[in-house]
């Protein structure tokens, strides 16, 4: 049956449709309040004249099913369920400026604390953070006081406790000595709780213990408690912004299809977060964030005018002289990356005339090589979409035999890559015409066609096969190479760096007398650097190493 009589055939009642490709992909999904009047517009002569993007999907479609819901409600949850796992190609999706963190909770007996990046139907999400590295130290402090479980071994083949709970870090669900109501009660729920922005409940308990300690002449934990306090505190209000305590909402500001998401928490500001979608609707865009991407909904989000959309949620314009200086903040935000988003596609179509490319690079993959001295030669490969790096994609490559061979290296990373991949648009080298010819080659050898282009670091000369294009340094085309460049860089140091560290660190507990394989693998599994060893305590070392004389002996050694 073809797809015309298909929609013919539809009834006229509330539902989701699904456009499918010819190894049964999702080609689009969408909802509609009556099917077959939504359907039959996708075959009328003037939808397809006016809209490319129906013509090119129904084109490309070879298969049409709907699923008929009791309303419209039902219709709107369905179709972003949907839209969440499949991500359909002719969908507007939102694309976030970089991969951000969250903190999961599964759904276990007794659920596991982790950040990840990617999520799925099952978890229980709070965030987007902005930062990393305040969100791991968030969750270390906010660890020592409710002691919730982050490590992700088998709890039924766990035999008995391990560091983290004599640390006190850690309420050990793996030793059955508690319950999995009463694991929630103390450490999951009161995690929740924080998360959502009611901080002040952390707060005071951590200075109530800090009194009673103090009060006991327990001088030792009542310091313990009084720093875990300050760090809390300063943590949250480095983030430059602090309010009353009791604000939690989201701020909203855009410019054109570039939106920012100011998130509140417990009077302070704990991410900023950058997206831009094919659409100026600021209804959409709730749609996507809130709805579609699941994203944690609080009680208040601030727009720029009234929305009504079914959510759970109070979504208005500023209401006080704070509120609107949130999102007055919010939308200089989206106005600056609207701006950068707008330089970066004309540096683009520059390149494009330059190297002469059939299509706009908007897929851009770049390659740098870090080594010492030809030891532990590894390699990054970043990726830009629109000119913007796009961190999730980021890939590291460990590289043998090819020690201060960066020709050799770039052969080795391309052919790793792009033998698996498909390529971008573009691949961008650091170095001259030996490194793009290196990676021309191998594409030919492996069948695979794509415009090299490099950057020699004396002059910033761009080089492609045919030679060198000399540009003045502030022209657009060399700024945008300069930007990828610099990121393949920083992103292949930070990775050698961290080699370094994990080789330095082996070599010294190897020559620590009594050290024996146990006991490095132990000690290797909590710390990545002599740096983070420093700054560990004698009785975390001993407790780890069963000995308090051989944590003496190996601080000594560092």
């Amino acid at each position: 049956m073809d797809l015309r009589r298909k929609a013919e055939l539809a009834p006229n009642k509330p539902g989701v449709y699904i456009f499918y490709g010819k190894d049964r992909e999702y080609l689009y999904i969408g909802k509609a309040k009556d099917l077959r009047r939504r359907l039959m517009t996708y075959f009328s002569d003037s939808s397809r004249k006016r809209n490319t993007k129906v013509q090119a999907l129904i084109k490309e479609a070879v298969e049409l099913d709907y699923l008929v819901v009791s309303n419209e409600k039902e219709a709107l949850l369905l179709e972003a369920s949907l839209i969440f796992q499949h991500k359909p190609k002719y969908n507007v999706m939102l694309k976030e400026s970089e991969y951000y963190p969250y903190v999961e909770i599964t759904k276990e007996d007794f659920p596991l604390v982790r950040v990840v990046r990617k999520r799925n139907l099952e978890g229980e999400y709070y965030g987007p953070y902005t930062n990393i590295t305040l969100l791991r130290n968030l969750l270390d402090y906010l660890q020592q006081v409710y002691q919730f479980r982050m490590c992700e071994k088998d709890l039924k083949r766990v035999k008995k406790p391990c560091a983290e709970y004599h640390l006190h870090r850690c309420l050990a669900p793996c030793s059955s000595g508690i319950g999995p109501e009463t694991y929630i009660n103390l450490s999951i729920d009161p995690l929740r709780r924080f998360l959502k922005g009611e901080t002040r409940e952390t707060f005071k308990l951590l200075e109530e213990k800090m009194k009673k300690h103090a009060s006991m002449l327990d001088f030792e934990n009542a310091a313990k408690y009084r720093d875990l306090l300050l760090n809390l505190q300063r943590l949250l209000e480095n983030q430059g912004v602090v309010l009353e305590p009791w604000r939690n909402l989201d701020v909203i500001g855009s410019s054109g299809k570039c939106y920012v998401v100011l998130r509140v928490r417990g009077g302070n500001i704990v991410a900023k977060l950058n997206y831009s979608l094919d659409s100026t609707r600021i209804e959409d865009f709730l749609f996507h964030y809130y709805v579609v991407n699941r994203n944690e909904l609080p009680q208040l989000v601030l727009t720029r005018k009234p929305v009504k959309l079914e959510l759970q949620a109070q979504i208005r314009p500023p209401a006080d002289e704070t509120e609107a200086e949130l999102l007055r903040k919010a939308s200089e935000n989206a106005q600056l990356s609207a701006q950068k988003l707008e330089l970066s596609i004309k540096a683009l179509e520059q390149l494009k005339e330059l190297l002469k490319l059939q299509n706009l690079p908007k897929a851009i993959e770049g390659i740098d090589v870090a080594h010492l001295q030809g030891q532990l030669t590894v390699a990054s490969l970043v990726v830009f979409r629109d000119g913007l790096p796009v961190k999730s994609l980021y890939r590291h490559y460990k590289l043998q035999n090819v020690a201060n061979d960066d020709p050799a290296a770039i052969r080795e990373v391309v052919k790793r890559r792009y033998s698996k991949h498909q390529t971008p648009d573009l691949v961008f080298v650091d170095g001259g015409i030996a490194q793009v010819r290196a990676a021309s080659d191998i594409l030919r050898e492996i069948g695979k066609e794509c415009a090299v282009v490099g950057l020699a670091k004396a002059e910033e000369t761009v080089c492609t096969n045919e030679g060198e294009l000399s540009l003045p340094k502030d022209h657009p085309v060399v700024r945008l190479l300069v930007a990828i460049r610099d990121e393949a860089h920083r992103f292949a140091n930070a990775f050698h760096q961290k080699l370094r560290d994990k080789h330095l660190l082996e070599s010294i507990i190897e020559t620590i007398p009594m050290m024996g394989p146990k006991r490095r693998k132990k000690l290797l599994q909590r710390f990545d650097s002599l740096q983070q060893i420093r700054e560990a305590s004698i009785e975390e070392l001993a407790k780890i190493l069963g000995s308090e004389r051989l944590a003496k002996l190996l601080v000594s050694k560092i």
